[in-house]
C-alpha cells in the first residue's frame, strides 16, 4: 500500500517521509490555506524530494499558463487539481474528487491520471484546516472501494490519521492513503511519531503490497 503525504511545508519532513517510503510528497499552491507555499519554499521543499518519490504540485481551479510553469520550473511529477484540469500538461494528473454520497460521479481520467476520493468539506472548513464529518467520510471510503473494483487508480484522502489509516486500508483498498493534517501537531509541520504510526499502520493493513509505480 502506497502513501502520499500531502500538505508538505518543511524540507526535513519531506526527506523523512522519503525515508519512511513515501510513493509521493505533495506541495500546496492554493492561497489562503493553512499549508499554502510561496515559490522560494517550495523550492526548497522540491530539492529535499529524493529521486524516486513524486513531487505533487496541489491546485485549485488553476490558470493553465501558471500550472505548466510550477510543472516545468519545479520539475513537477504530477499535479492533484480541484477543478478542471487544463489540457496538455504532459504530467499525470490526480483529479479530486470531493464526494458527498456514494453515488458520487467519477471524474474523466486520462490514461495515466489519478482519482483522488475525498470527503466534500465546506470552504470554511477547509480554510480552518478542519477535517470531515464521519458519514461523509464512509461515503468516501465505499466510492474509493468501488472505483478501484473498476480498474481506477485511487488515490483516498481527508481525515486520515494513524488510527483509522488500517481501516481506511482494508475498507477501501485504494492505490495509495493521502495523509496531511492527521500527522500533524500543527499546520504544515509534521510529526515524526504520528507519521512513522502511519506508515506503521498502513504496511501492518496491506502485508507484502509494497512498491512504487
Amino acid at each position: 500500500m502506497r502513501v502520499k503525504v500531502c500538505g508538505v511545508t518543511r524540507p526535513a519532513d519531506a526527506r523523512l517521509s522519503a525515508r519512511l517510503g513515501a510513493w509521493a510528497v505533495g506541495m500546496i499552491f492554493v492561497p489562503n490555506t493553512p499549508r499554502f507555499l510561496t515559490a522560494a519554499r517550495a523550492r526548497r521543499v522540491r530539492a529535499a524530494i529524493p529521486k524516486g518519490v513524486k513531487a505533487v504540485g496541489v491546485f485549485r481551479r488553476p490558470a493553465r499558463e501558471a500550472l505548466l510553469r510550477a510543472i516545468r520550473e519545479l520539475r513537477l511529477d504530477a499535479v492533484q487539481v480541484y477543478g478542471a484540469v487544463p489540457s496538455g500538461l504532459r504530467v499525470p494528473a490526480i483529479v479530486v474528487a470531493e464526494v458527498r454520497s456514494t453515488r458520487a460521479r467519477r471524474p474523466r481520467l486520462g490514461p495515466l491520471d489519478y482519482a483522488l476520493v475525498e470527503p466534500a468539506r465546506s470552504d470554511a472548513d477547509r480554510r480552518a484546516g478542519r477535517g470531515p464529518s464521519a458519514g461523509t467520510r464512509l461515503a468516501a471510503w465505499k466510492v474509493a472501494a468501488a472505483w478501484g473494483r473498476r480498474g481506477v487508480r485511487v488515490l483516498l484522502a481527508g481525515g486520515l490519521t494513524p488510527d483509522n489509516a488500517a481501516a481506511a486500508a482494508r475498507t477501501a483498498r485504494p492505490f495509495a492513503l493521502d495523509v496531511s493534517s492527521g500527522v500533524e501537531l500543527r499546520a504544515g509541520a509534521k510529526d515524526e511519531t504520528l507519521l512513522r504510526a502511519f506508515f506503521d499502520a498502513v504496511r501492518a493493513a496491506a502485508p507484502g503490497r509494497g512498491g512504487k509505480r
